[in-house]
């Protein structure tokens, strides 16, 4: 069975799909919700990225709290961000309350900022 096809090719519309196919209720894995992003028109780079995103950062989960800069660069020095990896400051963000996509882009911009990117 096969809804519309993806036509703008962002999160929300991955999200969609494969929550409409109830990925999450049936347990289905990362290659199945990849297959199902394919089914509906998504690139295999795109349906890769969407599917590890739904799966492993709670893709269908809209950011519950809103942030700012100056919120996200408080709570990353309290966290000492300057010494941690990456992926561990946007788990810790994401912790909080806060969606995948913003923590990224927090994360992104603190280490921006502070010189941290490329070390």
């Amino acid at each position: 069975m096969m809804c519309d096809h993806i036509r703008r090719f962002g999160q929300p519309e991955y999200n969609r799909v494969l929550s409409s196919h109830g990925a999450r209720r049936r347990a289905l894995g990362h290659t199945q919700c990849q297959e199902l992003l394919i089914d509906h028109g998504a690139t295999v780079g795109q349906a890769k990225n969407g599917a590890y995103v739904f799966l492993h950062h709670h893709g269908d989960e809209e950011a519950t709290k809103p942030g700012s800069q100056e919120q996200y660069e408080r709570l990353l020095t309290a966290f000492g961000a300057k010494a941690k990896a990456p992926r561990d400051c946007v788990k810790y963000l994401e912790g909080l309350g806060y969606s995948y996509g913003q923590a990224k882009t927090a994360v992104y911009q603190y280490r921006s900022r502070h010189g941290l990117i490329g070390r």
